[in-house]
């Protein structure tokens, strides 16, 4: 697959958030807890933030919804991630090939001898839904890799 690589800036978001420690594949299952607590009102596609600096089983994942205003939400911060400049590329298809699109994003930024920093995220544009699987070579994940 070919991935167009762009180096961007990413405009501050506020975010609901929940970060926890676990494997990747559970990590969606928190999502209702976020869409509950603010009662489905969100500014647009969620996110994950990835704290590690490579993959591993068990990871440091901040699960994050756009919202409109901060609020109090029990068990769930709403938070300012901060502006930032980095390479970004878009990933059509299901989970298990999103790792063509991470080979890409690394090749480029050796490449460019580019600096990174963390957290990664991967914004699901399209994806599941909350009660229908939907169709995974459908999916559309935008990852996004800060720059120093």
């Amino acid at each position: 697959m070919n991935y167009e690589i762009k180096i961007m800036d990413i405009e501050p978001i506020l975010a609901a958030t929940l970060r926890f420690n676990g494997k990747h594949k559970e990590a969606g299952k928190h999502f209702p807890d976020i869409y509950k607590a603010l009662k489905g009102q969100s500014s647009g596609p969620p996110f994950f933030c990835y704290y590690d600096k490579e993959y591993k089983e068990t990871a440091d994942i901040e699960l994050c919804v756009p919202v409109s205003e901060k609020k109090e939400l029990r068990g769930i911060i709403i938070k300012e991630l901060p502006r930032i400049k980095a390479v970004t590329t878009v990933h059509t298809g299901s989970y298990e090939t999103i790792r063509s699109a991470y080979q890409a994003l690394a090749e480029y930024i050796i490449e460019k001898k580019l600096e990174t920093a963390l957290p990664v995220r991967e914004v699901y544009i399209k994806g599941p839904g909350m009660f229908f699987k939907g169709n995974p070579d459908k999916y559309i994940t935008e990852i996004i890799i800060p720059l120093k």
